[in-house]
């Protein structure tokens, strides 16, 4: 949409119109070095990457949000979240994050309708704290490679009791397409959550499934992640588990190294049909600490990827270990400066090391 149309609109808009309308969002962005196999940086003749400068968007986002008051302790609730980019890449359109209209009470909780946040990426991601692009291992993206937004969905939200609350997603399949067997699928996404906060400490729990997912290539079908940790007096400490099981290798950790555990496979007398309907768990474990001295935050982060297991049986070499090294800067209680440098090991025989650095500005409003 023209943006000057859209100003114009605002613009044009009654005082008690906007009376209640929030505007905010946050602008993020900054150089990087990425040497990784998520680069858009053109690969070597053996498909490995290679090293090079980008300018990279961390994720900005532009949102309108706002309610009214119906009485008796009952309110609208409405949200237009859009992903924009601060690098010049094409724009990802209207709406694209958190949109939604709904309904909160004062004793109840909230329920939400249209393209929502699955639990962990809205209430965990607590072991992955910094910015960075989608090409870089300047964070650990592998580890929330899921998280994500579900269009035609319905969250509730409950209230919190004693620092217990919990959160249910259900999203449902409006495309119904034809499975591998020829039947018509159901993928429908289902997603719980639970969690308890108290005095910096905190705990979560997030289990989320997909349907018919042996019928549908490369499909996820079990998803369990904990996280658990301690956020107070200067002192920042999160763990992470998960554990996948999904069916087919798909874009196992990213494409380019997919491919090469699928080529695996497929030599070794596997089909790739065989492969699309077959179970594959993934383990992974992540660590965080941090410590604020005056505005300056340094992180520490670790995560490792356990050999896969398929059928049963351990994919040997299809691990990972990652490190990252980031420090946070407050300019001001909305501007940051951060910079991190983050490493990743495959075990995978044949597959380069990645690594990326990154230094950059956020700015919220």
């Amino acid at each position: 949409m023209n943006k000057k149309l859209i100003a114009l609109a605002l613009a044009a808009l009654p005082a008690a119109a906007m009376a209640d309308v929030t505007i905010y969002g946050q602008i993020r962005g900054g150089y990087e070095y990425n040497k990784t196999y998520s680069s858009t940086l053109s690969k070597d003749a053996n498909g490995k990457p290679q090293g090079g400068s980008e300018i990279n968007d961390w994720t900005s986002r532009l949102g309108f949000k706002g309610n009214e008051d119906l009485g008796n302790g009952l309110k609208a609730i409405w949200q237009v979240e859009s992903r924009v980019n601060v690098d010049g890449s094409n724009s990802t359109g209207f709406g694209t994050r958190d949109t939604f209209v709904g309904l909160a009470g004062d004793g109840w909780g909230q329920i939400r309708l249209g393209r929502l946040s699955n639990y962990p990426n809205l209430d965990m991601e607590q072991v992955d704290p910094g910015y960075y692009s989608g090409q870089s291992v300047g964070g650990l993206g592998m580890f929330t490679r899921l998280d994500d937004r579900v269009n035609n969905a319905v969250r509730y939200d409950s209230p919190t009791w004693y620092g217990f609350s919990y959160a249910a997603l259900w999203g449902v399949d409006e495309a119904r397409a034809v499975g591998l067997d020829g039947a018509r699928t159901n993928r429908q996404f289902v997603n719980i959550g639970l969690s308890y906060e108290n005095a910096g400490y905190f705990g979560k729990y997030s289990y989320a499934s997909w349907g018919d997912a042996s019928n549908v290539a490369g499909s996820n079908k079990d998803w369990h992640r904990l996280e658990a940790g301690y956020n107070a007096n200067n002192i920042y400490l999160a763990f992470g588990y998960q554990q996948i099981q999904g069916y087919g290798f798909g874009s196992y950790y990213n494409s380019a190294l997919g491919t090469k555990i699928n080529a695996g496979y497929i030599t070794g007398g596997v089909s790739q049909a065989v492969i699309d309907t077959s179970k594959l768990k993934t383990k992974e474990l992540a660590l965080t600490g941090g410590y604020t001295f005056g505005a300056f935050t340094p992180y520490f982060s670790y995560a490792k990827g356990y050999d896969a297991n398929f059928n049963g049986s351990t994919v040997n070499n299809s691990g990972y270990d990652q490190y990252v090294l980031s420090l946070d800067y407050a300019v001001s209680k909305r501007t940051e400066v951060y910079t991190s440098y983050g490493h990743v090991k495959w075990k995978l025989p044949g597959a380069d090391n990645e690594n990326s650095f990154g230094l950059g500005l956020i700015h919220r409003f």
